[in-house]
């Protein structure tokens, strides 16, 4: 009987089955266009901990691959960010951390943190400034803001814009992060 009943879960896939192969497809199509060179790899990683997360049955392991999956997309983005965004050489860590606190605090009272980022980019003459603003740590701010995905995205697109990087493998992996990252969220559901 139980055979019975495992073929007939097979052939009849639940709804949330479904919406996790439907997840996991379109995470796929995003991910072929972008192996490429140093990010191959990434997405690889990302791509097989999607499919572990989508043929899991438990919640908790479902929760567990994600995570990897999203470690190695945020791994990507920095690997993109720090190929495409000039970092000044003689900045110090203590330099880095006092000019990251001091923008932290002028962008905590803005209502809109990814406008007011790629703003003080074109603005400031300082490189370190700029590669805040727009870097690995003015990405990680907005994380924490928690700004919704289209606005992540259109802040992605005039940064890579700005940085005339659309076509370049870098480039494509920047813009293509809030999509990644919310179809990482639907296979999490």
């Amino acid at each position: 009987m139980t055979a019975e009943l495992e073929a007939t879960k097979k052939d009849n896939p639940s709804a949330s089955e479904r919406m996790a192969e439907s997840a996991l497809e379109d995470l796929r199509r995003m991910l072929m266009p972008l192996r490429q060179g140093d990010f191959s790899a990434r997405m690889d990683k990302i791509l097989v901990y999607a499919q572990s997360a989508a043929r899991s049955k438990e919640d908790r392991a479902r929760d567990n691959f994600i995570r990897f999956a999203r470690m190695n997309l945020d791994a990507a983005l920095v690997q993109a960010l720090e190929t495409m965004v000039f970092r000044p050489r003689l900045a110090s860590l203590s330099d880095e951390l006092k000019k990251a606190e001091a923008l932290q605090k002028s962008f905590d009272r803005m209502e809109h943190p990814e406008k007011a980022l790629l703003d003080h980019y074109i603005a400031s003459s300082d490189p370190l400034n700029k590669y805040l603003a727009v870097g690995p740590w003015g990405h990680e701010y907005l994380k924490k803001r928690g700004i919704d995905y289209r606005a992540w995205e259109a802040f992605d697109a005039r940064l890579c814009e700005l940085l005339g990087c659309n076509d370049a493998p870098a480039g494509r992996i920047i813009l293509a992060y809030a999509r990644l990252s919310q179809a990482l969220e639907r296979l999490k559901e």
